[in-house]
């Protein structure tokens, strides 16, 4: 290779790496480690909350969750907070939901006197009272609320008809019987009359002597005879008093009534049980949905895409891929696709023949055409070692990763057997200078990378370049409710 090429390649890097570092300052604004200060907060209960969890003061983010660890059966959160926030005493942190799947952020709630002490850098908020807004079970709540109106619904056409004929009934029987009390009382004052007169009578009688006491006798006898023959009447049911007490008719309208009354009151006691029932099928709906928010909590996406440079060949292979992070953090599955320079790949292989007894060797090239190939590779962690298998570039291979320390990490991958050759040995070295997938920040999506393809074969070949892996929460909501990730 001349040295031409080699400044062609820094040229290349140099106005790549230039035109992202303008791109990433015009439009970042972020937070970083100097702008913020960290606070400590512990949590009986950290659901939904992962690293790079948002805080708010009054639904403005003014923090992110730096990191979640367990102490004593506690989730303990270390949080970064902007330095021109001003935490007092009395400041409190509590957790809130924030979407249908069960993801949560954290809300900052400031102290009630502005004159208390600054909590120190490094210090513990106290936690609030953790709050959920259902956001997962809204339709089923909905659901529930329009049966229940249903039912209110029937019970108002029928079963307050019912009543209101009831009460009408009662409100007749009424009327009723004042106007017959009304009448009965001028006939009881007509009474009451005729008694005054009977006492005037039998005061002059006394006052008259005993001459004229036989013609009042008459008088009072006529008199008393009036007075039975109207409790005769009475007794007998003729007449308004008499009709009023002894009335079949009446008696009837009233029992009639209570007896429709037991019917209404049964038919509500039914509504009220279809009710319950409405309500505790509800409850099976929303616990059924918790379960499935439950499951999709802490799957983390991942999206990557990376280009590489073949110095020998000159030719760039790029590719793209999807990977799957389980909350155990433990393992994960990647599924992507690359692509082949020039659309084809080969491979040059050595035949020896005997021409005459003479053993003659030749190279002969394979060539394979193919614009795209597949990965679909399993992988799982063992503290800094991660052992991985499943397709490399179409074909079966194993892959051994290495990572030391947090922004640097080895790997090599073994592919393509079976050809009648040697296999394909790669060894790639990956720097992660501010790598965090989570981050808001684009730089610290950024990774570089270089190494050796095809080790084993005089097809080697030198490559060198990049990448950016993030985390894309959208994708999660498409994916995140797949069971079978998180057993």
């Amino acid at each position: 290779m001349s040295i031409s090429r080699y400044a062609k390649i820094a040229l290349f890097f140099i106005v790549l790496g230039g035109t992202g570092a303008v791109y990433i300052v015009s439009t970042a604004n972020g937070m970083s480690d100097f702008n913020t200060r960290e606070y400590e907060a512990v949590m009986t209960d950290a659901t939904g909350l992962s690293t790079r969890s948002k805080i708010y003061l009054a639904g403005v983010s003014v923090g992110r969750v730096k990191d979640i660890t367990l102490a004593d059966n506690e989730a303990v959160l270390r949080l970064s907070v902007l330095k021109n926030i001003q935490l007092r005493e009395g400041t409190l942190i509590a957790r809130k939901s924030s979407s249908i799947l069960g993801t949560s952020i954290l809300t900052l709630e400031p102290a009630s006197e502005s004159t208390r002490p600054l909590i120190p850098p490094g210090g513990r908020i106290p936690t609030a009272g953790e709050s959920g807004d259902m956001g997962a079970v809204m339709g089923t709540v909905q659901d529930l609320g329009a049966q229940i109106s249903r039912l209110l619904k029937d019970f108002q056409e029928n079963q307050l008809a019912l009543l209101s004929v009831s009460l009408e009934t009662f409100n007749s029987v009424a009327r009723k019987v004042n106007d017959q009390s009304d009448a009965e009382l001028e006939r009881v004052s007509r009474i009451l009359e005729s008694t005054a007169q009977i006492t005037e009578s039998i005061q002059r009688l006394m006052e008259r002597g005993e001459d004229s006491r036989a013609g009042s006798a008459g008088d009072v006898y006529v008199t008393l005879e009036n007075i039975r023959m109207i409790s005769d009447e009475i007794s007998q049911g003729r007449g308004n008093v008499g009709q009023a007490i002894y009335d079949n008719q009446l008696y009837e309208s009233i029992l009639s009534t209570v007896q429709r009354l037991e019917v209404a009151v049964l038919k509500l006691q039914e509504t009220l049980d279809t009710i319950n029932t409405a309500a505790a099928s509800a409850g099976a709906v929303i616990e059924s949905a918790g379960a499935i928010v439950d499951r999709a909590v802490g799957l983390g996406i991942q999206v990557d895409t990376s280009g590489s440079y073949l110095m020998s060949a000159g030719q760039v292979q790029a590719g793209a891929s999807i990977r799957l992070v389980p909350a155990s953090d433990d393992r994960w599955y990647r599924v992507g696709v690359s692509s082949v320079p020039n659309g084809y790949r080969t491979r040059t292989v050595k035949e020896t023949s005997t021409d005459g007894g003479t053993p003659v060797t030749k190279d002969t090239t394979e060539t394979n055409y193919n614009i795209f190939t597949i990965d679909a590779e399993l992988a799982r962690r063992f503290s800094f070692l991660t052992v991985r298998g499943g397709l490399l570039e179409n074909t079966a291979g194993l892959g051994l990763d290495i990572q030391p320390l947090r922004w640097v990490s080895a790997s090599a991958e073994v592919f393509d057997f079976g050809t009648g050759g040697k296999p394909n040995l790669r060894g790639t070295l990956i720097v992660y200078p501010f790598f965090d997938p989570d981050s808001d920040k684009p730089w610290q999506w950024i990774y570089l990378k270089g190494g050796i393809n095809d080790s084993l074969n005089d097809s080697r070949d030198f490559f060198v370049g990049g990448g950016v892996r993030f985390a894309d929460r959208e994708i999660k909501g498409l994916v995140g409710l797949i069971p079978a990730l998180n057993n």
